[in-house]
């Protein structure tokens, strides 16, 4: 055992409370990202979960998640063989016009249409609060790289950093409006490949300036965007294989550079892109909603290809019970694992509607799982 994990587990064990996950917690990314990339048939799974709410993280911990060395302690005690940092680019005026609709209407949610780009005119006549990352400029997100530092320093030799950007079609969509962008795809592409080019731009340099002070710190990279519905994509193939795969592409590219596999989120089904997704580079999908595809279906028809991370129902887990949820995360594994190539978790994110103790109770099914 190295000085630093020794450290970490012995500081873990003398100063965290909270609530009791009840299991004895082994973090080995290198097991992790063996499974991820198909090379280790692992009986009992490694966890994966994408944005857990901070509300289960203070629950679990004992305390609010405020620094980088509080994070690197809940995801370490709950389980997990990573620790998920966030850069991505900023987009002000989007988070300016949520909030001002939620004000105006006296909701928590809003409409996906914001109009915050109105036209390619409009769209030109600004300076955008993404551009001067898309030109190298990483002021606006020194923030969030100063507290990826601060998690590749405080992660044990057992764990990396899951480093997650995001967003360059979700982005373009909600800023411009989802009908006017379908609209502008066929009436005004220059518009469109304008704002995806830069937002693009803007990710790139995210993934680049985040590699470049992490370095082999970060094990993994998961790129998020959703592009499709429960019953297909948002929009035909070829709009993203112009348009978002080869931003894909290039971010899997420079994780090669320091061996860091690429995982993509992307809500709906996927079926019609996967031979898309597995030429540009992605080893790992998520988080195959149970509504939208069979993950079996991906095991036969691209084997070899994926990994599959999630498929555990987000409705069981929010209204079901720890009993049912033991259950239905050991048939998913008995199901799912067959040969490896699964890492079970919440089939969307954990967001705090999840109910805590099946939460739990799906972690300790993972980590009783063939005991």
């Amino acid at each position: 055992m190295s000085t630093s994990t020794s450290n970490f587990r012995g500081n873990f064990r003398g100063n965290f409370r909270g609530r009791d996950v009840g299991i004895n917690a082994r973090p080995d990314f290198q097991r992790f990202k063996n499974a991820l990339t198909l090379q280790q048939a692992c009986r009992r799974p490694p966890l994966f979960d994408f944005i857990i709410d901070g509300s289960h993280k203070q629950a679990i911990l004992g305390r609010p998640v405020e620094t980088a060395a509080d994070n690197v302690a809940f995801y370490a005690k709950a389980g997990y063989d990573y620790v998920q940092a966030s850069v991505y680019p900023p987009v002000v005026e989007l988070g300016e016009a949520v909030k001002a609709q939620k004000e105006k209407e006296h909701t928590a949610s809003h409409s996906t249409s914001q109009a915050v780009i109105q036209s390619f005119d409009h769209y030109k006549s600004k300076r955008w609060s993404w551009q001067p990352v898309a030109e190298s400029d990483y002021a606006p997100i020194e923030p969030a790289l100063r507290l990826l530092e601060q998690t590749a320093a405080a992660v044990p030799d057992s764990m990396r950093v899951l480093l997650h950007t995001a967003d360059v079609f979700t982005f373009a969509w909600e800023m411009i409006g989802f009908t006017e962008l379908c609209l502008a795809s066929f009436e005004q592409p220059d518009w469109l490949e304008a704002v995806m080019e830069s937002l693009g731009n803007a990710v790139r340099n995210c993934a680049r300036e985040s590699i470049r002070r992490a370095g082999d710190r970060i094990g993994a990279i998961i790129y998020s965007d959703d592009i499709a519905y429960t019953e297909g994509l948002m929009l035909c193939p070829d709009f993203f294989r112009k348009l978002l795969f080869p931003i894909i592409q290039d971010i899997a590219d420079m994780g090669r550079q320091i061996d860091a596999p690429l995982i993509y989120h992307s809500d709906g089904r996927l079926y019609d892109v996967f031979d898309d997704l597995a030429a540009i580079g992605v080893r790992g999908v998520q988080p195959l909603e149970p509504k939208s595809m069979e993950p079996l279906q991906i095991k036969q028809r691209w084997p070899g290809k994926f990994c599959l991370l999630g498929n555990i129902d987000l409705d069981m887990m929010s209204r079901g019970s720890p009993d049912q949820v033991r259950a239905y995360v050991r048939n998913k594994i008995d199901t799912l694992n067959v040969g490896g190539g699964y890492m079970p978790g919440v089939s969307n994110t954990v967001p705090y509607y999840v109910n805590l103790d099946n939460y739990i109770a799906m972690i300790q099914t993972v980590y009783e799982y063939g005991e």
